[in-house]
């Protein structure tokens, strides 16, 4: 099946400047064939893109899915209060339709927000995933592992892997070492092996909060990421959550690393857990992506806001306007994200040959208007609710704001049920 967009104002993240342009895409089953002026075929569905913006779909480096009930749910809290009182309670009485209802929802808000690939780790990887392929979304997704019942934790990430690890999946499998305070050597150990067997990364929080550094100094003598680098946890390609607490010497270390740090703006803030500092990771070329965190801790998916966020705090943390641009924060939205995953190969610009992960965003929008830089206002003034239609691996998910792999109101019905079941 050949779609063609014709109209498009083009931003492909290709190169360290903005490439705008006015062009046609020619999508070719799920692959970007041509990228010209006025292509001509007969066989192609055709969508006219007049007065929109084409671009990649936005990849969100680190998420929890199946948390969307916890939105707003026992809110202003210190971080370990909040999920030992709050939230691993709840969590404990999880069903696994409760995971599928709830990690749909998120799959709904993703989409409509103009996400397109998003890096998980939860438990009950089966149902997350399932939601996954039903609503057509692109997922790295993992089991997170502690030092509680491991085994069959690393039974069922390896029997994913086989299930998933084939050419042009849409899902990806990677292990989860939960994090250094919830993870002995041993079990570190194990999810390294696993990682290193099966070919895949690690998905792991680090350095999150003062408190986490300060149980890791107790315990081992070490930071957070002098820890996992003895454990050679930095063999493999890592996703490395939050990075707030990160020494110069713990620079040294993650200046190697393949992978990257996903950086969670809101979250951080809301947390009060503290900001990190993308300027000085970027500069030291460390890989950085934008994800939201969890529904609970950061009540939005929404991608833009936590673009704005990310750009708000740089400039607020360095006392420098110019630390970081507006184009820079898309490219972590969109291709940094994709290196962090390691699937920069296939998605993250728009160029032929990549998997045709697209957004378009309306800009008639008053909010948008005047349009004196582009990339400046997509992120400092458009929201997710600007985004029109999206495609994923080359299939329209979203037409005119219309979901057309999930239906809305069914999913909202069940998550009522389990709201009103657990909360």
């Amino acid at each position: 099946m050949k779609t063609l967009i014709k109209n498009a104002v083009l931003l492909d993240m290709v190169g360290e400047k903005p490439n705008i342009r006015k062009t046609d895409i020619l999508i070719d089953e799920n692959k970007i064939s041509k990228i010209e002026d006025k292509i001509e075929d007969k066989d192609a569905k055709v969508i006219d893109a007049k007065e929109m913006v084409v671009m990649p779909g936005l990849v969100n480096t680190h998420t929890h899915l199946a948390m969307s009930i916890f939105r707003g749910y026992k809110d202003d809290q210190k971080l370990m209060d909040w999920l030992e009182n709050a939230i691993f309670p709840v969590e404990d009485k999880l069903s696994p339709d409760d995971i599928y209802w709830n990690s749909f929802l998120s799959c709904i808000e993703l989409i409509k927000s103009g996400t397109t690939t998003f890096n998980d780790m939860y438990f009950r990887m089966d149902k997350t995933i399932q939601a996954v392929e039903e609503s057509g979304l692109r997922g790295v997704i993992a089991w997170s592992i502690t030092d509680t019942s491991i085994k069959d934790k690393i039974t069922r990430t390896r029997e994913y892997h086989e299930k998933y690890n084939y050419p042009d999946s849409r899902i990806k499998i990677y292990v989860s070492a939960h994090a250094p305070y919830s993870c002995s050597p041993d079990t570190m150990e194990l999810c390294v092996d696993l990682a290193k067997e099966l070919e895949t990364g690690l998905h792991i929080h680090l350095s999150e909060t003062l408190q986490e550094e300060k149980i890791i100094k107790e315990r081992y003598n070490k930071t957070g990421t002098e820890y996992l680098n003895d454990l050679h946890v930095f063999d493999v390609p890592v996703v490395l959550a939050h990075g707030i607490y990160i020494s110069d010497s713990d620079l040294e270390i993650l200046k190697n690393i393949k992978g990257g740090i996903s950086h969670n703006p809101i979250s951080n803030c809301k947390l009060s857990s503290g900001i990190c500092d993308v300027t000085k990771l970027r500069k030291n070329n460390i890989n950085v992506g934008i994800g939201t965190d969890g529904i609970g801790s950061t009540t939005t998916l929404d991608m833009f806001e936590e673009m704005r966020t990310a750009a708000y705090l740089q400039k607020i943390n360095t006392m420098e306007p110019t630390s970081i641009n507006a184009y820079e924060i898309l490219k972590m939205a969109t291709i940094e994200g994709a290196r962090v995953l390691n699937l920069d190969h296939e998605i993250g610009t728009v160029e032929v040959g990549k998997k045709a992960d697209l957004i378009f965003i309306n800009t008639n929008k008053t909010h948008l208007y005047p349009e004196n830089d582009l990339c400046t206002n997509l992120v400092y003034s458009a929201n997710g609710s600007d985004v029109d239609t999206v495609m994923i691996d080359g299939k329209i998910i979203m037409q005119n704001r219309k979901l057309l792999t999930i239906n809305e109101k069914h999913v909202k019905k069940n998550i009522a049920k389990v709201v009103k079941r657990l909360l």
